[in-house]
């Protein structure tokens, strides 16, 4: 098994990628998906194996240049033979070619690809763009091209990567070209009058049976492929340590502030904080605690997908309050983790005489933390993220 290095996508083809096995990444137009197969590359090729590229769409100068903003050096691989291009597009745009092999003309493209199968045997090759082929070759012809290329990188235990955008093709077509494949790996997007989001959920792999989640996803420049949760929600009583939780977790965040003129002025703060944690990216809203600001609460939990309920541990008497905040965000429907903070005061209770007082659920975590010493606080995190997206 070779991993993908795609967060989450190990763990639906039940840890990796079989050697010699093939993999299509089938796309929706607009959705992003060359990232795919260039963070598979990138990452086979870190942990020791060689790999190549065949392009036919961008020039391998783009491709360097990709490879650049997501944070990998492909540059370097290329200057220690452990990658290389077979380069089908700079000769019919008039440029010099740029790699170990280049193919001047269609009918070049099949025995070159097996020849570049040759040269990383154990290692993968990514097809970059499928599309293009299929609008050069017959429909016939493709699919014989591929079972050979797959036969052959089979005997050489080469994995092969094909990104494919499915465009207004022959169903038929589509259809053999994912039964040419061991695994099927589709890319969607999420509308609402334009594209709101992309997913990627795994339709079928021959060595085990997927699971079939649909989880969403950015490309990030830097960093690649990555989980996207659209909204976490970080609430609980006042003066609980919610401000400091997202600033913990949060590799940026911000405070949204302003005072109230009231008879007695008083700070309202609502706190907005990105997570870019294990292969995850998620968007983060604190809310205040005061009963008053709770139409905010109610607004900010609307679609919101996972919760952290702050708790001072040594204030038993805000407890109800929480438990209030609960019921109010409609949270019993959604993952959440009861953050049960400041520990390290006189009287905190155990998480246990928490759960207890509070009348929580067995299945509830509590998570003991000091947050103002960061500790707790990952762990906090991970037991979420586990919630949403299992092991």
């Amino acid at each position: 098994m070779k991993k993908t290095h795609i967060p989450k996508l190990d763990d639906f083809l039940g840890g990796g990628i079989p050697e010699g096995s093939s993999i299509l990444f089938c796309a929706v137009p607009g959705v992003e998906c060359e990232a795919f197969g260039y963070q598979i590359l990138n990452g086979i090729i870190e942990d020791g194996n060689k790999g190549f590229i065949f392009t036919n769409v961008a020039e391998p100068d783009n491709i360097l240049y990709e490879f650049n903003q997501y944070g990998w050096n492909l540059e370097k691989y290329l200057d220690e033979e452990k990658a290389f291009f077979v380069d089908g597009s700079s000769y019919s745009i008039g440029l010099p070619p740029m790699g170990k092999y280049s193919i001047d003309e269609i009918s070049q493209i099949e025995g070159v690809i097996i020849k570049a199968i040759n040269d990383v045997p154990n290692g993968v090759g990514v097809i970059n763009n499928l599309s293009t082929l299929i609008d050069y070759l017959e429909e016939d012809k493709i699919i014989e091209i591929l079972n050979k290329w797959n036969k052959h990188a089979k005997e050489k235990n080469t994995i092969l990567v094909y990104i494919f955008t499915k465009w207004d093709y022959d169903p038929k077509l589509i259809k053999d070209i994912k039964n040419s494949v061991d695994c099927v790996v589709s890319l969607t997007s999420i509308e609402e009058r334009v594209i709101i989001g992309q997913g990627f959920m795994v339709t079928s792999a021959s060595w085990t049976k997927p699971s079939k989640n649909m989880v969403l996803f950015f490309v990030l420049q830097p960093g690649g492929v990555k989980i996207y949760i659209p909204k976490i929600l970080v609430t609980g009583p006042y003066n609980a340590g919610k401000s400091s939780f997202v600033k913990s977790i949060s590799k940026k965040s911000v405070s949204v502030e302003r005072m109230a003129l009231e008879k007695f002025p008083t700070t309202i703060a609502m706190d907005i904080g990105h997570v870019d944690h294990n292969g995850f990216v998620a968007d983060i809203f604190g809310t205040p605690g005061q009963e008053r600001f709770d139409l905010m609460l109610d607004v900010l939990a609307k679609e919101s997908v996972g919760a952290f309920i702050i708790v001072d541990s040594s204030a038993p008497q805000t407890f109800a309050r929480a438990k209030d905040m609960i019921n109010k965000t409609q949270a019993e429907a959604i993952p959440k983790i009861i953050v049960a903070n400041k520990q390290d005061l006189p009287g905190a209770l155990p998480p246990e005489q928490i759960r207890e007082t509070m009348k929580l659920n067995k299945n509830i975590p509590i998570i003991p933390t000091v947050i103002k010493e960061n500790k707790g606080v990952e762990e906090a995190l991970n037991t979420l993220l586990k919630l949403l997206y299992g092991d």
